[in-house]
C-alpha cells in the first residue's frame, strides 16, 4: 500500500474554554480575565513573536500546515495583532474559536486542514511559548515514512523529540538579569513537537493523553539525534516544567553553537527574552 501523509500542527494561543485552566479559576469570566490581561498578553506575544513563530517560518521543509487556535472573545486589539502576524503566512492559520470543550476544539483544529488524497496524518503539537528546530518537519516526515514501513500502515504511533534546551526566566530572581539557558535530554515525551502518526480516519490526536504518558497508549519512537526543542520556563507556565533526565552537560559555547545551527537564533537573544 502506498502511503501519502499530510503534516498538521495545532498550537493554542490563549484559548478560552471551561475545560482548560478550570483547576485554577472558578468561572469562565475569571479565566478570561487572566488569559486576556494586558500583562499576560505582552508576555505571550513577546515569546511567540521572538521564538515560536520564527521556528515555524524557518522550517527547511515548508510543506506543512499549522493551526493556531485562539479565543474568539479575545479583546480585538490582541486578536487583530495575532491575525496581522499570521495572515501573510500561507501555511499557518489563525482559527478563533468559541468556548466549547477543550479537546473538541483541538480535534476541530486538526480536522480543519484538508487531507486531499492522503492516507495518513502526521499530527504534531506545540505550545505558543516553545520552539522547534529548523529541520523538524523534514526529519519528522523521514521518521514517519520509515516507521510506517516498519510496523504497517494501520497502527498509530508516536514520535517524541527528547533532546533540546530550556530557557528559565527565573521571574526576576536572577541577579544577572539574564535568562538561564541549559541543555536537557528527557526520558519521557514533552509537549513540544510530540507527533502522532495515524490513518486519516483515526479520531484521536497528540493532545488526547498527557504527553508524559503517551508510551502507555502507543508504540513510541524517541529521537535524540539532534536538539529539537527550546522550551521556556516562566511565571505564566500552566504547570511548572520539570526536567526528567540529564541536564546541564554542555558548556555554554557548545550550547550557543548548537542553538545557532539548529534553530537559527543567537543564545544572547534567549538570555534577554
Amino acid at each position: 500500500m502506498e502511503t501519502r501523509a499530510k503534516v498538521i500542527g495545532v498550537l493554542r494561543f490563549s484559548v478560552l474554554t471551561p475545560t482548560y485552566y478550570s483547576e485554577r479559576f472558578e468561572t469562565l469570566e475569571k479565566t478570561a480575565e487572566h488569559l486576556f490581561s494586558d500583562e499576560r498578553m505582552d508576555l505571550r506575544f513577546r515569546i511567540f513573536e521572538s521564538l515560536c513563530l520564527p521556528s515555524l517560518i524557518r522550517q527547511s521543509d515548508a510543506d506543512f500546515d499549522c493551526v493556531v487556535l485562539t479565543g474568539a472573545s479575545m479583546p480585538p486589539k490582541h486578536l487583530d495583532r495575532l491575525k496581522a502576524l499570521l495572515d501573510p503566512l500561507p501555511n499557518i492559520h489563525c482559527r478563533p474559536v468559541g468556548t466549547e470543550k477543550h479537546y473538541q476544539l483541538l480535534k476541530a483544529g486538526y480536522a480543519s486542514i484538508p487531507v486531499d488524497d492522503c492516507t495518513h496524518r502526521i499530527m504534531f503539537r506545540l505550545d505558543d511559548d516553545d520552539a522547534l528546530d529548523i529541520d523538524f518537519i523534514k526529519r519528522t516526515k523521514h521518521l514517519a515514512s520509515g516507521l510506517l514501513d516498519l510496523q504497517g500502515a494501520d497502527t498509530p504511533f508516536v514520535i517524541s523529540y527528547n533532546r533540546g534546551f530550556y530557557v528559565d526566566f527565573h521571574d526576576g530572581e536572577n541577579q544577572s538579569g539574564e535568562n538561564d539557558v541549559f541543555d536537557a535530554c528527557e526520558r519521557a515525551p514533552l509537549s513540544t513537537g510530540t507527533t502522532l502518526v495515524a490513518p486519516v480516519g483515526y479520531p484521536r490526536n497528540p493532545y488526547r493523553y498527557v504527553h508524559r504518558a503517551l508510551a502507555q497508549h502507543y508504540n513510541m519512537f524517541s529521537d535524540i539525534s539532534v536538539p529539537a526543542f527550546i522550551r521556556t520556563i516562566h511565571g505564566d507556565n500552566k504547570s511548572r516544567p520539570t526536567q526528567m533526565g540529564p541536564t546541564r552537560k554542555m558548556k555554554p559555547k557548545e550550547i550557543s553553537r548548537q542553538i545557532r545551527q539548529h534553530f537559527g537564533i543567537e543564545m544572547e537573544m534567549l538570555k534577554a527574552l
